[in-house]
Order: C-alpha cells, then sequence, then structure tokens
C-alpha cells in the first residue's frame, strides 16, 4: 500500500471520528437544552407562608392560580406539557391544610397505598427546606407508569406534595423536573398564622370559663341586595347553653333563606373547653325530594368525621382546630381585643369544607357597608377561593350592626341586623327547634316563600350564601 492511499484512509478517518464527535456534541447540546429547567417566579400560597415555581420552558401550560379541592382540603397548582406523538409530563403541587400524623415517609406509604402504587426508593432532594420522595410505580404489568412524589411537613398540620409524572418521555428529563422543583420551595413559619392560633387558643380559653346565661347573643338579620335592596332572604342563629352528662355545652341553633334556591337549618353543639363538637345540617334545594344532610363530629384530638346522604364518609387529621364557621362572628370580636392587625385562622364550613381564613381589621371608612354608629370593622378573607370576603360591623360596645358579603362574580349582600321577633313575625319563623337529637326540623320554606312572592322579592345570584 502506498503513501498515497495510507493517506486517503487515514483522512476518511478523520472525517468520519469528526463527525462522531460532532454527533455526540450536538446530542449532549440537546439533552443539556432539555434537561436545562427554567422556573417561573414564585407562587405563593395564600397565608401559608409558602411559594414554589413551575416550569416555563416553552410549551408548558399551568393554572392561573391556586386551586381549592373540596374532597382533599388542598389546594392544588397544575401545569402540563404535551409534544405531539412523543407524549407528555404533568407537575403538580399539593398544600393540604390537615395532614395525617408521621414522618415524610409515612405519608409516602400512605399515599402509594391511596394511589395502587408501589415504592421503588426513596431520597430527599437537599435545600433550604429538604424534600423526602420516592421513585413510584403504578399500573398493570404490559403498561407500568412511573413518577416522583414527594412530601414536605410544614407548621400547623399543614404538608405541601410534589408530583411529576410523564407519559411517553424520557425519565432523565422527569427527575430532572422534579428535583429542580424541589428545590424552588420557599417557606417561613406566617406570622399571622401563629398569631391565628393564638387567637384562637385564647377564644377557646374564654369560652370554657361557667357561665350561667348563653355565652353569644342571638343573630337576626335581613339580607339584601347591595345595589338594588331587595329583599333576598334571612339568616337567623341563637344560641344557649345546655347541660351535658359531664359539662355545660354551647349550642348554636341556624336557619337561613334565600328565596327559591335554599333553606338550611343546622344544630351545633360545641365543648369549648375540650373543642370537641357535633354539627348537623340539611339543606334543602327547590325542586329536589330530599335535603342534603350532612353530620360533623369532632373529637378532642381534633379529628373530624363528616357523614352525608349525597356522599362516602370522609374524615381528615387531627392536631388542628378547625372552627366551626357560625362562631366566626364571636372570634372576631375576640380578635378586636387582641393586638394583632391581621391573623390567618383554620375554618369549618357546613358541608365539611376545611379553609384558611384571614381575619383582619380595617376602619369604617374602607368598609363597603356604612353606618353612622359603626366603630370597628373585621373583614374575613377566605383564601381558598379570589374575590370571597366578609365584613363584619361592630358598634362601640361591639354589637354586630350588619355584614356585607361579596361571592365571586356576584353582586355584594348587605346583611341588615333586626330583632329576632321582628324576623319570626316577617316570616312566620317556627319556634326554636334543633336540628339535633330528637327534635324535627322546622319547615321554613313554606309560608316564608309564599309571603316572598306576595311581596314581588327577588333573587340576585345563584350559589350558596355561605363562602365555605
Amino acid at each position: 500500500m502506498d503513501i498515497e492511499t495510507i493517506k486517503r484512509y487515514s483522512l476518511i478517518e478523520i472525517v468520519l471520528l469528526a463527525v462522531f464527535m460532532m454527533g455526540l456534541l450536538i446530542a449532549a447540546l440537546i439533552v443539556k437544552r432539555r434537561a436545562n429547567v427554567v422556573l417561573s417566579d414564585p407562587v405563593s400560597v395564600p397565608g401559608s407562608g409558602l411559594s414554589v415555581s413551575m416550569p416555563a420552558n416553552p410549551g408548558w401550560e399551568q393554572t392561573s392560580a391556586w386551586q381549592y379541592e373540596e374532597s382533599e382540603s388542598s389546594m392544588t397548582l397544575i401545569a402540563q406539557y404535551r409534544s405531539p406523538g412523543r407524549g407528555g409530563i404533568e407537575v403538580r403541587w399539593r398544600y393540604v391544610l390537615s395532614t395525617p400524623q408521621g414522618s415524610a415517609q409515612d405519608l409516602l406509604k400512605q399515599r402509594a397505598i391511596d394511589t395502587g402504587a408501589a415504592i421503588s426508593n426513596v431520597d430527599t432532594v437537599s435545600g433550604a427546606h429538604p424534600m423526602t420522595y420516592a421513585e413510584m410505580f403504578s399500573g398493570a404489568a404490559e403498561k407500568v407508569e412511573k413518577f416522583y412524589l414527594g412530601v414536605m411537613r410544614l407548621d400547623y398540620n399543614r404538608s405541601i406534595e410534589l408530583l411529576v409524572k410523564s407519559s411517553g418521555m424520557n425519565n432523565f428529563y422527569e427527575e430532572t423536573i422534579f428535583k429542580s422543583l424541589a428545590a424552588s420551595i420557599q417557606y417561613q413559619v406566617p406570622r399571622q398564622l401563629a398569631d391565628g392560633h393564638a387567637l384562637m387558643a385564647t377564644f377557646l380559653q374564654s369560652q370554657s370559663q361557667p357561665r350561667e346565661k348563653a355565652a353569644f347573643p342571638d343573630e337576626a338579620f335581613l339580607i339584601k341586595d347591595a345595589l338594588t335592596g331587595a329583599t333576598l332572604g334571612y339568616y337567623a342563629a341563637t344560641h344557649s347553653l345546655d347541660d351535658g352528662d359531664e359539662q355545660t355545652l354551647r349550642r348554636s341553633h341556624i336557619r337561613q333563606l334565600q328565596y327559591r334556591h335554599l333553606t338550611l337549618d343546622s344544630s351545633l353543639w360545641f365543648h369549648p373547653s375540650t373543642t370537641d363538637y357535633r354539627w348537623k345540617t340539611e339543606l334543602r334545594f327547590p325542586g329536589t325530594k330530599e335535603a342534603q344532610v350532612y353530620e360533623i363530629e369532632a373529637d378532642p384530638d381534633g379529628v373530624i368525621t363528616e357523614t352525608s346522604n349525597v356522599r362516602e364518609p370522609r374524615t381528615f387529621a387531627g392536631g388542628s382546630f378547625f372552627l366551626p364557621e357560625p362562631l366566626l362572628p364571636e372570634l372576631a370580636r375576640c380578635f378586636l381585643q387582641n393586638d394583632s392587625s391581621a391573623v390567618v385562622v383554620d375554618v369549618l364550613g357546613f358541608q365539611g369544607q376545611l379553609v384558611p381564613v384571614l381575619l383582619e381589621k380595617i376602619s369604617p371608612e374602607e368598609a363597603k357597608a356604612k353606618s353612622g354608629d359603626t366603630d370597628s370593622v373585621v373583614r374575613m378573607v377566605y383564601l381558598h377561593t379570589r374575590g370571597s370576603f366578609e365584613e363584619l360591623l361592630f358598634d362601640r360596645s361591639q354589637n354586630l350592626q350588619g355584614r356585607f358579603e361579596q361571592l365571586p362574580r356576584q353582586s355584594g349582600r348587605i346583611w341588615e341586623a333586626v330583632s329576632m321577633d321582628d324576623l319570626r313575625q316577617m316570616f312566620q319563623m317556627p319556634e326554636e327547634t334543633s336540628a339535633c337529637g330528637p327534635a324535627v326540623y322546622p319547615d321554613i320554606s313554606g309560608q316564608s316563600a309564599i309571603a316572598a312572592q306576595e311581596r314581588d322579592f327577588s333573587l340576585v345570584g345563584s350559589s350558596i350564601s355561605l363562602k365555605i
């Protein structure tokens, strides 16, 4: 073989090697580009002290804000990426308001059981706020799905979860996204939530003192449209003391009517010294034959059990006290005597919804509803949904003069305080009965609704007036 032939073959080998190296470089650049996760600006959970990021690479779409999930008592933030013919990736943050006891690994094991998945490996993403995570597999043998799930416990019985799951895409990219997002967690103990727990402890302590009369004054309101002044219905709450087997119980009985929309009858029995309670509510909607019935029991450990005739029973973890919603005005009175300007408290709704509520003191001039006798105002912002708040107007003696209620995408409502006697006469309300125990429910949808039609009342808005 002559020198020219040797040179020719050597040149070919060099060219092939260069092409190979160029291919490796391009492949490395593609992998690096795909592995480079661009993060969005931090998205905060209202009132939590927590914020997280989402993937911001081209092609990603996400929900505009945290969404409340009643069935899970949690708030979620979701992002998705879809590549035609190649599959996609889903990212789901989940902020849990009531977390079961146990370590992060215990929670991961329980989540694996709940989702029917098997845990392959458990590890920790290091950083300022380490997250314990597991590599999991689910599905049948012919179609096994792999995903990553991480958990981090927070203060006050809360936690944050991160799920990253792909279909038909590179598992390396999936893991890279998970670790990048887990490292993006920013958290500090929220001062307003800490102050809210301190306020709740003070309130419960004050209600545990022996009393000779009902702890709370009765409440009676006409509900009116803020723009037209049309009467929409009423709200009535009576409070009393009942002697139980071992201690005096705080009893609240609530009736609410919204013309041509719903009637509500609810009784709450409350043990302030042990913080357990029993609560039963009936909701009736026009055109339905059967009322929706919700029964809620909370034991001294904070475990909440909810049963209903319209869905499966639910149990929420203990460790944190959720105040029944009808007692919010009484907590607001306690808040007015507190040095804090704003606090976050945990509240339980009539239908078993667990939500955080921000209480803040505002001036009468800032309030949506005006009254010359108003001395102080407490605004209650329901943090699980945007645009939902209520303002409580108190006079100098902390008597509740009225309320302003704002629901998302609806006109405001004014709750005008009236005497209980006037309300009974106006709506032909029956005498006090209880929804708990053997007592029967009063029918508050009959004569009062007929009287409403005769007075040509109109209804503005169509959703239940309760915020939660």
